[in-house]
């Protein structure tokens, strides 16, 4: 799998033309900051911060989500990617940022194992950014390792109708020979204590021949 989790390029743009200098904007600089150097866990709580200071930023959800995914918190990124999904504004200039949330989306999901939903995040960055080519190389793997995973089910579903299976017959069988082999005893104990009676009875049975 391609791995190509980047801060949005639009980030650095944010810092220099935003309009106002807040905790929003300063966090998001640390957290740039912090991500260039390798810190991720310092950009996630930057980012972190960020989101806070301004809920309804797509760009700041995304942001955290590609350091949780450098962190390898792929659940927390999977959320953070899709809340920044439900907050942007859909905006034709922000398209390809779009596919970019799509994408990592698409990777945190690969690597939780989730492929069915890892394939869908990358069909839906690849309508909006057709010629992303770790794109199309990372969907063609999902298919692939989907496509093992089905036939590899299917098989171990057909290797498990073919086992011989315990007929309820056998169980009958066992619980049979149990009832006999105990009526046998009960049968030995009745003779005994008939004998016993006949002989203070005086009875002898008369012979056969």
């Amino acid at each position: 799998m391609r791995d190509k989790c980047l801060i949005c390029f639009l980030i650095l743009l944010s810092v220099v033309f935003v309009g106002w200098i807040g905790g929003w904007t300063r966090a998001l600089k640390a957290g740039n900051e912090a991500y260039t150097s390798g810190d991720y866990h310092a950009a996630q709580i930057a980012f972190r911060e960020a989101a806070l200071q301004k809920p309804d930023s797509s760009l700041a959800h995304y942001n955290l989500g590609t350091a949780l995914y450098r962190n390898k918190q792929f659940n927390e990124a999977i959320e953070a990617f899709r809340d920044s999904l439900a907050k942007h504004n859909g905006d034709t200039e922000a398209t390809l940022r779009l596919a970019h949330i799509y994408y990592n989306l698409g990777n945190a999901e690969f690597k939780r194992g989730d492929l069915r939903r890892a394939i869908d995040a990358y069909k839906h960055a690849l309508r909006l950014n057709p010629d992303d080519t770790d794109a199309q190389h990372n969907l063609a793997l999902a298919l692939q390792l989907a496509q093992q995973q089905e036939d590899l089910a299917r098989q171990q579903r057909a290797n498990k109708d073919t086992e011989p299976q315990t007929e309820p017959s056998d169980i009958g069988e066992a619980e049979a020979a149990q009832l006999l082999e105990l009526l046998k005893k009960n049968e030995n104990t009745r003779r005994q204590k008939l004998l016993q009676q006949q002989r203070k009875s005086g009875y002898r049975r008369s012979k056969d021949w």
